[in-house]
């Protein structure tokens, strides 16, 4: 009993001993941020940090002192460079100057390979033989979509009047807001290319009706359409000459047919030298190259002289003096 008392006594005087000894706990202080750390705070991180910007520290000074060093150096490879990009800055302005001079249409690359050097009629029996259509189609979405106007993809553009006609109005009654499809290589006469569609072009349906079967030819009344005044010409019973704007269009598509279905020209056009005035006069727009594209997305076929305007000199340029004149061909 006495010992165990004895032992109570001494472990309540070593519990006041410690008490003494540690004194009032002190509350924690704000860290100073300008304070450095001890080593045994700082983390296996900011060691990395600290040795990668004693690095990129050390680099800076070494790049610096040598600079002096490495200036001719930098300035011949500067000058060397500086070299190099202007070549290749004149090398890209003469491909860009390329480019924009070519056709930007959808041509593949080899559809004309075999045509090589061809002429006269060994050039026409060949790109009939390579060009045939695979899939024609009289079918109103296929002229809404080829004759799409450039600035509404909501209407069509009229070959002949050239003014914008919403795609949803088809002929019923004739209206200068309406149209019907116009064939170049007319319907009735030539069935061949009844539902070619780069004989069939979008077209307001009185003026489509004033053309009628007649022959493209220069002269005539102005047309005048539910009072607008086009640029058409009219001999009445006799021929019918397009505005400006479609006679490289028409012309095109009068060689087109002339060569696919072996049509004779000058039945549908007063000569063979007019069609290709009109072509050289005319040149192929946006519009005619991206209908070119669109029928032959839609068709399978392509209209060539469209693509190779050079073609039709190729072919009838030494039809007469005066179509040699025309292509320049002495």
């Amino acid at each position: 009993m006495k010992t165990t008392f004895k032992k109570l006594i001494s472990l309540i005087a070593l519990s006041l001993m410690l008490t003494a000894c540690s004194g009032t706990p002190e509350t924690p202080s704000i860290t100073d941020s300008s304070s450095e750390p001890t080593t045994s705070d700082i983390s296996s991180s900011d060691i990395t940090s600290s040795e990668s910007s004693s690095e990129a520290s050390s680099e800076e000074s070494s790049e610096s002192s040598s600079e002096e060093s490495s200036s001719e150096s930098s300035e011949e490879s500067s000058s060397s460079s500086s070299e190099e990009s202007s070549e290749s800055s004149e090398t890209t302005e003469s491909s860009s100057e390329s480019s924009s001079s070519s056709s930007t249409s959808d041509t593949p690359t080899d559809y004309y390979a075999d045509v090589g050097n061809l002429e006269g009629s060994a050039l026409q029996a060949k790109l009939k033989d390579i060009n045939a259509p695979k899939s024609t189609s009289y079918d109103w979405s296929r002229y809404e979509d080829a004759d799409e106007a450039l600035d509404d993809s909501d209407s069509i553009l009229c070959i002949y009047t050239r003014h914008n006609i919403p795609k949803s109005n088809h002929c019923g009654n004739y209206a200068w807001d309406k149209w019907n499809r116009e064939h170049i290589w007319t319907q009735s006469a030539y069935p061949k290319s009844a539902s070619d569609n780069h004989n069939i072009f979008a077209c307001e349906g009185q003026i489509n009706n004033y053309r009628g079967n007649l022959k493209y030819a220069m002269g005539g009344d102005v047309v005048t359409v539910f009072g607008h005044v086009t640029d058409c010409k009219l001999v009445k019973n006799t021929s019918f000459e397009p505005c400006d704007a479609a006679k490289g269009e028409v012309a095109r598509s009068v060689m087109y047919g002339t060569v696919q279905y072996s049509y004779t020209m000058t039945n549908i056009i007063d000569s063979i030298e007019l069609a290709l005035e009109w072509h050289l006069e005319h040149e192929i727009t946006e519009r005619e190259t991206r209908r070119n594209d669109v029928v032959h997305k839609n068709q399978g076929n392509r209209n060539p002289f469209v693509d190779h305007p050079e073609y039709a000199c190729r072919i009838w340029g030494r039809t007469n003096s005066k179509t040699k004149a025309l292509c320049g061909i002495n």
